[in-house]
């Protein structure tokens, strides 16, 4: 029982330091989306290339040259949120891109629809990813929209995406998860 208690306490520790050390996206995040869409009003010129590289770069993020599609695939400066942080620098993009990748064990994107208006492209999709943390193997799927607008030459200017983070991938954390089905139980009474 001790080993448990111990275990469980390094978790906990380990969780919460992963949770601190990681800056979520700038709070309220919908001022600064407004702020990035009169920013970045984007062409349509670009739309079929740069679809065609999102659907390269997203397909598989665990892919040996993420990095490299990453920075093909987006303009700098950018916005980028994606209800977890937001970017401006392709750089800081590509960083962080490689690193979730480096996280993960199988990651899979598929485009389940696209939708157009004039500048403006909507990507419904679903994401599948596996990690292993602790000794345990995590897997989610996800749903989700993403907001896009490309360059003339079709990087992207803006990404926003809609997804249930909570539900997507905290609910499949150890320790956080647990809290969040506490939490659920208890506001469902």
């Amino acid at each position: 029982m001790t080993k448990f208690l111990l275990f469980l306490l390094v978790l906990v520790a380990a969780t919460l330091i992963w949770l601190v050390t990681r800056p979520a996206a700038p709070k309220p995040y919908a001022d600064e989306y407004r702020l990035a869409l009169e920013a970045h009003p984007g062409s349509a010129a670009g739309i079929e290339t740069g679809l065609e590289r999102f659907t390269e770069a997203y397909h598989d993020l665990t892919s040996p040259d993420v990095g490299d599609h990453v920075a093909a695939l987006y303009a700098d400066p950018l916005y980028f949120n994606d209800s977890l942080k937001t970017f401006r620098s392709r750089q800081e993009l590509v960083d962080y891109m490689t690193a979730t990748a480096s996280m993960l064990d199988e990651s899979t994107v598929e485009i389940q629809q696209i939708l157009r208006d004039g500048n403006d492209v909507f990507v419904r999709w679903t994401m599948t990813f596996a990690s292993s943390t602790m000794g345990r193997k995590i897997t989610s799927e996800s749903i989700g929209m993403t907001h896009l607008r490309f360059d003339a030459d079709g990087r992207i200017l803006l990404h926003q995406d809609f997804w249930d983070s909570a539900s997507g991938l905290y609910r499949n954390l150890p320790v956080v998860g647990y809290l969040l089905k506490k939490i659920d139980q208890t506001m469902d009474g």
